[in-house]
């Protein structure tokens, strides 16, 4: 019987041993399961996050075009109602010197402002300079006698 119970300890021992590597085998099959699932269930929200944000700047930029549409009605409302106040209010002349300034391009410089930037231009034209400009007579810093003063004759060292 010895010999019966050595085989039945044998196949009790490799049972567990089975069962216990088949349970470790399954966890760690069943973590990269899992894993896998959260990585995707992360990346389908930030997917969503992503369309939501796209979806709010589109609103954005429509809500914006809409009040700037918004603002020039407005802009033309307020202007058309000082005209027809500076008509029916104010004497024909003012009234006309009133629509004449209004209807001039203000977006154009004019030739007086024109010439000033011109001018500006030409001042600041040329960008900074991370050195000292020198005159034409002088020696600049790589000249070998930069530096260097001539011993004077009667000066005996």
């Amino acid at each position: 019987m010895n010999e019966m119970e050595n085989y039945i300890a044998i196949a009790i021992i490799a049972f567990l041993s089975g069962a216990i590597l088949g349970v470790l085998i399954y966890r760690l099959v069943r973590n990269d399961a899992s894993r896998s699932a959260r990585v995707e269930q992360q990346m389908d929200d930030l997917h969503q996050k992503h369309t939501r944000y796209q979806a709010q700047v589109s609103d954005h930029f429509v809500q914006t075009a809409h009040l700037i549409n918004r603002l020039n009605e407005d802009y033309r409302d307020i202007h058309n109602h000082l005209a027809q106040g500076a008509t029916e209010l104010c004497s024909e002349d003012s009234a006309n010197n009133l629509l004449n300034l209004s209807s001039e391009n203000t977006e154009s410089p004019s030739l007086d402002s024109q010439e000033e930037i011109n001018e500006i231009e030409e001042i600041y034209a040329e960008p900074p300079r991370d050195y000292a400009p020198k005159s034409t007579e002088e020696q600049g810093t790589l000249s070998e006698e930069f530096g260097l003063k001539e011993k004077e004759k009667g000066n005996v060292d």
